[in-house]
């Protein structure tokens, strides 16, 4: 609310007598005025043919063109996915056999220890010990 003082009370006077002073605008005004609105602003040159090609077909083009990058992406993703599965799978079959290569070789060494142990078992019963045999050879070694 306006306050009452001597500026408010013009205020009030200067909108009350502008909002009951104003008509509405006649439907053959408002259509003069866009009319020559529409006529100013129209160009007397046609649209080129390059402007309408591109205005007519930029956006189907770029809708082709980022629907076609998705799908790459979408694919190259997937092709990735298989390429990097299939390297997991080759690289945990190579590393089983190499697991089992590794304990075939532990055993193997195993029993040449077992053997080498009865082998010094018995040269110990028979009282030779393989040390004192004379080496052949070409010198002191």
């Amino acid at each position: 609310m306006i306050p009452k003082t001597v500026a408010g009370s013009a205020i009030r006077t200067l909108t009350r007598t502008t909002t009951q002073n104003t008509k509405p605008l006649s439907r053959t005004y408002l259509q003069a005025q866009s009319q020559l609105r529409q006529y100013s602003s129209s160009s007397s040159n046609p649209p080129s043919a390059t402007g309408v090609f591109y205005k007519t077909f930029t956006r189907p083009v770029a809708k082709c063109l980022l629907t076609a990058l998705f799908v790459y992406q979408v694919v190259y993703w997937g092709w990735s996915k298989l390429e990097v599965d299939e390297i997991k799978k080759e690289r945990q079959a190579e590393i089983t056999k190499l697991e089992a290569q590794v304990r075939a070789l532990q055993v193997q060494k195993e029993k040449e220890a077992e053997t080498a142990a009865a082998v010094a078992a018995a040269a110990s019963n028979t009282g030779a010990s393989p040390d004192s045999q004379k080496k052949k050879g070409w010198g002191w070694w």
